[in-house]
């Protein structure tokens, strides 16, 4: 069978004005899901949408989010009626859940989980009764390459491909991810121990996530930062941001560095550019 590159794609639809973001690369399998996709698209496109009366006045933005054949739809039931009238399609309702991720609704807001993810997890690696910690890493602890005896390197990679997919509603452990998948080409014990105490951070809180809030906040603020030369392998820094709009954490960012930086000066500004950047695309969809 063979093997593609599939979009994920977020289709804004702004006044009478149609463009698109290509966002978030994933592999999934055979062409189906590609052709799924530029279906979907083009019916999109084809169709006169344009925005007049009750439309502008409920939704100057329309979101249209793809997975495959999976589809969330914010505002628009012309919208809803377009795809309707080329797809067999079922209306789930209110998003309930989607790809894992659990979303509950009340008059405080919106709260978005994975919960029974993290408790799959949980079950499948032998955890389920573990000792929970409160932080997912050692403070203290410095991992470096060929520490200890190396682990097999399929089921290391398998259970940070799901901590990747997890730091998705979990901020909290975005470093300590970014930090384990670094030795995904040779992984050792001491590396297989860290993803481990991960996994008994979020024993400790399986149900924590986002919590999204309507506020009197009508501003985009971003908070970045680095740790210099943390890496005991190579000397290089970590980069770190996080961004807010509206006063609720929408993304958020944990990388290392790919130059050296000299200074723990330089270290701070190359952080601070990626949220800066990272600022100017939500700026850009808003």
């Amino acid at each position: 069978m063979e093997e593609q590159q599939v979009q994920k794609n977020f289709l804004f639809i702004r006044g009478g004005n149609r463009f698109k973001e290509m966002r978030s690369m994933l592999h999934c399998q055979d062409s189906v899901p590609q052709t799924i996709q530029n279906s979907i698209e083009a019916t999109v496109y084809v169709d006169d949408i344009i925005l007049t009366g009750d439309d502008i006045a409920s939704a100057f933005d329309i979101i249209l989010i793809v997975y495959v054949d999976d589809i969330i739809l914010a505002e628009m039931e012309r919208l809803k009626q377009c795809l309707a009238s080329e797809f067999e399609i079922k209306d789930l309702g209110s998003l309930k859940s989607f790809l894992g991720m659990e979303i509950a609704r009340s008059r405080k807001g919106i709260a978005v989980s994975q919960r029974k993810y993290v408790l799959d997890l949980l079950k499948e690696t032998g955890m389920s009764w573990c000792c929970p910690v409160e932080t997912p890493i050692d403070p203290n602890q410095k991992l470096g390459d060929n520490k200890g005896d190396p682990v097999n390197t399929s089921r290391y990679q398998k259970l940070v491909g799901k901590l990747i997919y997890l730091s998705h509603t979990r901020p909290g452990i975005a470093f300590s991810v970014s930090l384990v998948s670094q030795f995904m080409h040779s992984p050792h014990e001491e590396h297989l121990e860290a993803v481990y105490r991960i996994l008994r951070y979020l024993k400790s809180s399986p149900g924590k996530g986002l919590f999204f809030i309507e506020n009197e906040q009508r501003n985009l603020e971003a908070y970045t930062d680095a740790d210099w030369a943390g890496s005991i392998t190579n000397r290089k820094s970590t980069s770190g941001y996080c961004t807010f709009v509206w006063g609720n954490l929408v993304t958020w960012r944990s990388k290392k560095q790919i130059v050296v930086a000299r200074s723990s000066a330089e270290a701070e500004y190359r952080a601070m550019a990626h949220g800066i950047c990272e600022m100017m695309w939500l700026k850009r969809v808003l």
